[in-house]
């Protein structure tokens, strides 16, 4: 079918503003973001139990960071209650992909801060410790 007008403009500005960005740009802003979230997480995050899953090394790393917890599906399930929206990945992973043109390192704080809260207070404990099942 014919797609819609409204949608083909804002994917045509979208495709603009990331072309005008540069993809080095872009890559170094998602570099330095995914390496601010990490530094955060080994001091803010690793003594609730977090361990680093996604590598450590910058060029190695893509524009996501994950993390191991036993507690990763409803912990992540506590971030989207609190409108920071992450990732879950089996088996027990908790995954987040700052966007370099639209998120800010104030936003990465904000983020690890919400996860570093739920984590310490387990206000996660009242989520269902499984995805559930579609069939």
């Amino acid at each position: 079918g014919t797609p819609q007008i409204i949608g083909t403009v804002a994917v045509e500005e979208g495709t603009r503003l990331l072309g005008e960005a540069g993809l080095g740009r872009l890559r170094a802003k998602s570099t330095a973001l995914t390496s601010y979230l990490i530094g955060l997480a080994d001091e803010w995050l690793a003594p609730h139990g977090f361990a680093l899953a996604s590598p450590r090394a910058d060029d190695r790393r893509g524009g996501h960071v994950s993390f191991r917890h036993p507690e990763a599906f409803r912990i992540s399930q506590a971030l989207i209650r609190e409108k920071v929206i992450g990732d879950y990945r089996t088996p027990g992973r908790l995954r987040l992909g700052p966007a370099p043109i639209t998120t800010s390192f104030a936003d990465v704080w904000d983020a690890v801060d919400k996860i570093r809260q739920i984590a310490a207070d387990k206000s996660y404990v009242d989520l269902p410790a499984e995805p559930s099942v579609v069939t």
